[in-house]
């Protein structure tokens, strides 16, 4: 499919679809929370019961989901640069600029918020209640320096999913390179070799660079010719499957974590390429509803957490910690539903107050810069195109 046929038949229903997509993987990040950081009582169940448990649980794979918005990130920003062929002091300024006042207001707003809740939720239920990574969250100290550090994206203890936006942030300032070289065909593979090696390189994911393969892989979705083949739709749906329960597969095995996470990565990107060169049109995706989910995504992500913390310590104060623990079936679903529903009604609000406001004010200052080419005014002059992790309908980064 060529770029002028992208352009003028299914641009908009593709954005449209990636902004539901990016919708529905915030959600099962929100759920797989709800499910995952309360120690919740062992509950005895049949070999079935088991099956299905794990069938259910498994389908909220919350770091495949993560790993599905670096691709979409990597894919969309590719498209939104696709009129800029140098990268001149101008345009990567004004790209920037467009992606520090994208990312960095509601980040702000977040970790604030994240703050107020750890500190209430420490002083008010016994954090031992939380698995380890969390517990240790809450139990952080609050000072300056790290107040300071999170409002940079440095240290995400306050709001755990604030590690995913640091790595966006790390690869904001990369992206630019990156797609240089996914765009020259004989360093594209080398590019891709090294990136991989990464990606299977045992570090803490709070170094980030394990996840380039991501971001790279995504950025050459808009590059790569058409094939027929690939365009079967058995082939999405098998990568969906292999998205979400590769680990329930492979859970026996010992596999080391950076292997599941490159199957996830190669999975990501087969669903997202299927979306962009099939050009068919899914019904659910394309539902204003789904696409609204989409388009608060970013607000769902960065606040999910603390809402959950905060609607969990008011049932216990309700109903009482132990009956909550002992029956978690109906406990998840209780908060699962009450998160979501209190979740988007905020992140209703810091959309329209916080969210457009500011980045308009980015695209703003990005359009004053002087171009120094036709093409990059150009860029800089269109309405940018949603990033996946980080933007709402109108926003490029």
């Amino acid at each position: 499919m060529s770029d002028h046929l992208f352009e003028a038949r299914s641009e908009r229903s593709y954005l449209g679809q990636l902004t539901s997509l990016r919708g529905i993987a915030c959600l099962v990040v929100l759920v797989g929370h709800v499910i995952q950081v309360i120690r919740y009582d062992p509950v005895p169940r049949s070999p079935w019961g088991r099956a299905v448990h794990d069938i259910v649980t498994y389908a909220f794979n919350a770091q495949a989901a993560v790993l599905l918005f670096f691709v979409l990130s990597g894919c969309v920003l590719s498209l939104s640069l696709r009129r800029v062929e140098r990268f001149d002091w101008s345009a990567l300024t004004g790209f920037y600029i467009k992606r520090v006042f994208r990312i960095c207001p509601l980040l702000w707003v977040s970790v604030l918020f994240a703050i107020v809740v750890t500190v209430r939720v420490r002083s008010s239920m016994d954090i031992g209640v939380f698995v380890d990574w969390l517990a240790r969250n809450l139990g952080s100290p609050v000072s300056v320096p790290h107040v300071g550090l999170a409002l940079v994206g440095a240290y995400t203890r306050y709001n755990g999913p604030m590690w995913s936006l640091r790595v966006e942030l790390i690869f904001s300032v990369l992206f630019p390179f990156i797609l240089i070289a996914m765009r020259h065909v004989r360093i594209r593979p080398w590019a891709l070799a090294g990136f991989l090696v990464l990606a299977l390189v045992p570090m803490p994911s709070e170094i980030g660079l394990n996840f380039g393969l991501a971001f790279a892989v995504g950025a050459l979705i808009p590059m790569l010719p058409r094939v027929d083949w690939a365009a079967a739709p058995a082939i999405p749906v098998m990568a969906v499957v292999v998205l979400l329960y590769d680990r329930l597969a492979l859970g026996g095995h010992a596999v080391p974590e950076q292997i599941y996470d490159v199957i996830e990565t190669l999975a990501a990107f087969v669903i997202v390429r299927d979306l962009y060169a099939s050009g068919r049109s899914s019904t659910v995706l394309n539902h204003r509803a789904a696409v609204w989910v989409g388009e608060l995504s970013y607000s769902v992500y960065l606040l999910h957490l603390p809402i959950l913390l905060v609607l969990f310590d008011l049932m216990q104060h309700q109903v009482g910690l132990r009956p909550l623990l002992a029956d978690p079936d109906v406990t998840q679903l209780m908060l699962a539903l009450l998160t979501i529903a209190v979740t988007l009604a905020v992140s209703s609000v810091t959309y329209r107050l916080v969210e457009l406001p500011l980045h308009n004010v980015g695209r703003a200052l990005a359009r004053r810069l002087p171009a120094s080419d036709g093409r990059a005014a150009a860029w800089r002059g269109t309405v940018g195109l949603a990033t996946p992790l980080t933007a709402g309908r109108e926003g490029e980064g």
